[in-house]
């Protein structure tokens, strides 16, 4: 998978809810997610009760990618890109 795509997938996960630790270890690269932490996509976990969360930048990110990627918004060759970013 491309970096900016590990990157987008890590987003589209926590903002489906995934945003603990071990719920993204076995869903995305873990490099990726400290590549979304370090260019303020997100925003690690605090203590126990608090998990990852997308910053705005983040999102806003996010709501790109999908404008330009969604079914039936886009032309097919981005069809790869979509399913590696959403399918669980």
């Amino acid at each position: 998978m491309q970096e900016e795509t590990a990157v987008i997938r890590v987003l589209w996960m926590l903002a489906q809810g995934m945003v603990w630790p071990w719920l993204l270890e076995g869903m995305c690269d873990m490099a990726a997610v400290e590549r979304a932490v370090r260019r303020r996509f997100a925003e690690p976990p605090i203590g126990d009760h608090l998990g990852f969360h997308l910053t705005d930048l983040g999102r806003a990110r996010l709501v790109d990618w999908y404008l330009h990627h969604a079914p039936l918004r886009t032309d097919p060759e981005h069809a790869d890109d979509w399913r590696a970013v959403t399918m669980r």
